[in-house]
């Protein structure tokens, strides 16, 4: 009897840039191959390879025998009710678990924040997905395959696509390192995404040995530090990962990273009504970052499990953000956009089953 078992292609968005080159020279096609596969694949989002106009025949069929062009299936999709956040949930390649990403919509700017783990293993009390634990890290298709799902729904909806990326959804990103950065060398590429690097940004907790390999880098994105608490007493309480990298640790590594990339880092800062807002903090996160050329996002925090939090209203955010700007220090309250759809600062997983 006949088998009839399908070929398993490989895909064409799991292949790093250099790889990509490689692996089209091994099918004896021309190098200027991969300047088309790109446009087609991340410009246009295709995923047929016989819809690529410009190939000819027989590299369409040597490309269909080798490569797939799947896309993420898209489970569902919460917009908010105030026009400003949509939440996507995608289902992984494997199809056992669920990636939450969001699109942040800001006057002409389109924001996507990008997830690159299935759950988080450092554990911050506030975080839905630091609750799910450490899952699995997310691989570069599965990171590009949010991008380019959500400019396929902004491309359905006659909108524009996507101008600015966050790393900030689950996971810590530069805990998958190798993904993460290849992704990046994508998303910036201008046969693919084309997004400067001024117009991109990673999150961490503060994993210190990782932010030391981005430097090595040369790249110019930026970087926001989780900070959330004026003290390492308190921080430890609600990162874990503060025992590890204590608060002035992450102030001596902004620095040099100032240094090294010219673009000052951003502290953010999850306000918990008198727990971290009170004038002691103030004082405190002056006496920190005196000096130090950054920023302060003050956030208000959000619903998240069963954590005892209480959310600060405007006026207090404002008044924080207008003490610690007294004190001698950048601060701006940040927009908490998607709460509505639970699709806020802390609140990625809600929804998410592996």
């Amino acid at each position: 009897m006949a088998s009839t078992n399908t070929p398993i292609l490989f895909s064409l968005k799991n292949l790093p840039l250099a790889q990509l080159g490689e692996r089209i020279h091994l099918c004896g096609e021309p190098q200027f191959r991969r300047s088309q596969l790109m446009k087609w694949t991340y410009q246009k989002r295709l995923d047929s390879f016989d819809s690529m106009n410009n190939l000819p025949k027989k590299s369409k069929s040597l490309f269909s025998e080798r490569f797939s062009l799947a896309k993420l299936d898209l489970a569902y999709h919460l917009a908010s009710k105030h026009k400003d956040a949509v939440k996507f949930g995608f289902k992984t390649a494997d199809k056992r678990g669920i990636i939450e990403s969001v699109l942040l919509i800001d006057g002409d700017r389109r924001t996507a924040c990008l997830s690159s783990q299935l759950g988080c293993a450092l554990g911050c009390v506030f975080c839905e997905t630091g609750r799910m634990g450490f899952i699995r890290n997310l691989t570069q298709e599965e990171i590009l395959g949010q991008l380019i799902g959500i400019n396929d729904f902004s491309a359905g909806k006659n909108d524009k696509l996507v101008t600015n990326i966050v790393f900030m959804g689950m996971g810590e990103a530069l805990l998958n390192f190798d993904a993460f950065l290849s992704s990046l060398r994508i998303i910036m590429h201008e046969d693919a995404f084309f997004i400067g690097a001024r117009r991109i940004t990673v999150s961490t907790a503060g994993v210190i040995p990782a932010i030391e390999r981005l430097m090595e880098q040369d790249l110019t994105i930026g970087l926001a530090i989780s900070l959330n608490a004026f003290d390492n007493k308190h921080r430890d309480r609600v990162m874990p990962v503060n025992i590890k990298y204590p608060m002035e640790s992450l102030v001596r590594i902004a620095q040099r990273y100032e240094r090294k990339t010219g673009r000052p880092v951003t502290f953010e800062y999850v306000c918990d009504e008198g727990e971290n807002d009170t004038p002691e903090a103030v004082q405190s996160l002056a006496d920190l970052l005196r000096g130090v050329k950054c920023k302060i996002n003050v956030i208000p925090i959000n619903p998240a499990g069963d954590f005892s939090a209480h959310t600060p209203s405007v006026k207090r955010l404002q008044g924080f953000a207008d003490a610690l700007t007294s004190a001698g220090l950048n601060a701006t309250v940040r927009k908490s956009r998607g709460r509505d759809i639970s699709g806020a600062c802390g609140q990625l997983g809600k929804l998410t089953s592996s």
